[in-house]
């Protein structure tokens, strides 16, 4: 059964736009249902999932937002903890580094499937996302609804992958329509 995306999807300069939101949470739920992943068959309770991977995707249409994590954004593990060492002791920065960082991962392998091997990224975005869930819990003191939803994508990293892979192909489409010489300059 396919279900009509009739959500507008307008661009609201400096804000995120609720209609994008929407668009994109639809997108993702109907690649749940396409793969059988619905939430009544899973172990734990999933659409604050939903709304995670929604709020990540909608930040990456943002120019400004891409423009402010590009400085904390790494492509290797060793500069990762050489820029949490600097961050030291501030709780908040260490976290918002694992935290961009596993996004960034997660979206490179689900939603532009950069990595060919993706087993080393797999084993990154588990550990960043675990990192980022426990820096939570301490930044606050208690478990958080964050932290919890980043202990989720650490555990099921494979599910949520298969979810943004089948958004790409069935819904997103446009990574096969850029001609392969323009693509770094997109990812640029």
């Amino acid at each position: 059964m396919s279900v009509r995306l009739s959500t507008p999807c307008i661009l609201l300069p400096g804000r995120m736009s609720e209609g994008t939101f929407g668009a994109v949470l639809q997108i993702l739920l109907k690649a749940r249902l396409d793969l059988r992943l619905d939430s009544s068959g899973s172990r734990f309770y999933e659409e604050d999932v939903n709304a995670y991977l929604g709020g990540v995707l909608v930040s990456y249409i943002d120019p400004q937002y891409l423009k402010t994590i590009s400085g904390i954004l790494t492509s290797r593990d060793v500069d990762l903890y050489q820029a949490i060492d600097r961050a030291m002791p501030d709780k908040a920065h260490v976290y918002r580094i694992y935290k961009v960082n596993a996004d960034d991962l997660l979206l490179s392998l689900g939603i532009f499937h950069l990595e060919q091997r993706p087993e080393p990224e797999l084993g990154r975005i588990k550990e960043y996302y675990a990192c980022a869930s426990e820096c939570q819990k301490r930044i606050y003191g208690k478990p958080t609804a964050v932290a919890e939803i980043q202990n989720k994508l650490s555990e099921s990293t494979e599910r949520y992958l298969a979810i943004l892979a089948r958004a790409r192909r069935e819904y997103l489409n446009f990574v096969q329509q850029i001609p392969d010489e323009n693509l770094p300059d997109l990812l640029r």
